[in-house]
């Protein structure tokens, strides 16, 4: 079963910034075992060890003043090395914390093992529920806190989603992949999200901050230009290649994970024309260390990856005056400030009315 935007978000509120809102930007490291991403999905078969690379990234972030938020999965916390390597992060306050879940490695194990089920939102509500529940307590046993933000692993929201996580005492999810279709092996559709944060859930008491992507080109202000890059057949011509090179139309996502630092410098110079104060940085941890993901498979592309990282960081943090900041610092920000006029907080019918 694939979902759709608004069966899993429902009805939304559009988040409201102050005018003086200065533009910011926070980083998300997907924090996680190593495994064969081209492979089957396996209960057991994952290691650990890029996972030694994350205190380097996290002295090359102190520069920028750079707090990221580490969505982290169950073998990272069930693991000794885990513990130690996030605990000792965590004590120092240059990393803070929230939940990853892989269906196919966190406890119980009741679904058969495939595509489908690796998206949590496609298991049944229980079982998502028991997982998410067993994850954060983990968490919690393991680092002292239990998290308050969620991205699910492979984007992989549902339907009864949003309810588990208000259950649980989730307060942020990051999961939304704006403009991305992915249910070409049993994902969600997230095409019709809005791609800046908004408030959703029971009570519109979760806040969803959206992956940063979108589309950039001579064409991307053009209606249902965009759609071009979501035709099966026209992407068997390639024709999304030969949009792309000309400059025409492209679609590009804020990571230093299969994107050039130009083509993240056109998208992040974009989105701030068009208004968006709030930036997400991401990428796995994997990708610290060469030969565990497709975008750093030796040492050389490890290095390139990590300057198109600081790259970002010297565009948005330094030419385009922005300040780095956390999910969590943001939704206490969000709290402290008076309440909003009735409109404001008044949730949109569909996700798509609110974009």
């Amino acid at each position: 079963m694939s979902w759709a935007a608004d069966a899993i978000f429902g009805a939304v509120a559009p988040v409201r910034w102050p005018a003086d809102a200065p533009l910011r930007l926070h980083l998300v490291v997907d924090t996680e075992e190593s495994f064969d991403w081209s492979g089957p999905f396996r209960r057991e078969g994952h290691d650990l060890r890029a996972l030694r690379a994350l205190p380097l990234l996290i002295r090359r972030l102190e520069r920028w003043r750079v707090v990221p938020t580490c969505v982290v999965t169950w073998p990272v916390v069930a693991s000794a090395d885990g513990r130690a390597i996030l605990g000792e992060l965590l004590a120092s306050r240059t990393i803070a914390v929230g939940a990853h879940l892989h269906p196919w490695v966190t406890p119980p194990f009741e679904e058969p093992l495939g595509s489908a089920t690796s998206y949590a939102g496609n298991l049944a509500p229980g079982l998502e529920a028991a997982k998410l529940a067993a994850l954060g307590e983990r968490i919690g046993e393991a680092l002292g806190r239990r998290p308050r933000v969620y991205k699910a692993g492979r984007y992989g929201l549902g339907p009864a989603t949003a309810g588990t996580l208000d259950r649980l005492g989730y307060r942020i999810d990051l999961s939304g992949y704006p403009r991305r279709d992915l249910r070409g092996d049993g994902g969600p559709d997230y095409r019709t999200m809005p791609d800046r944060p908004f408030r959703f859930g029971p009570g519109l008491r979760l806040l969803e901050l959206p992956m940063s992507c979108g589309h950039v080109g001579r064409l991307a202000g053009v209606p249902g230009a965009a759609r071009l890059l979501d035709r099966p057949r026209l992407a068997r011509l390639r024709v999304g290649g030969a949009l792309a090179r000309t400059g025409l139309l492209e679609r590009v996502t804020l990571t230093p994970e299969g994107f050039t630092l130009a083509e993240q410098a056109r998208l992040a110079r974009a989105l701030v024309a068009r208004g968006h104060r709030l930036l997400c940085l991401s990428l796995h941890s994997p990708s610290l260390a060469p030969g565990n993901t497709p975008y750093a498979p030796d040492a050389a592309a490890c290095s390139a990856l990590l300057e198109r990282l600081e790259g970002v960081l010297d565009l948005v943090l330094g030419e385009l005056g922005g300040v780095p900041t956390t999910a969590e610092a943001v939704l206490d920000g969000l709290e402290a400030q008076p309440a909003s006029p009735a409109s404001d907080a008044a949730a949109r019918d569909r996700t798509g009315s609110a974009g």
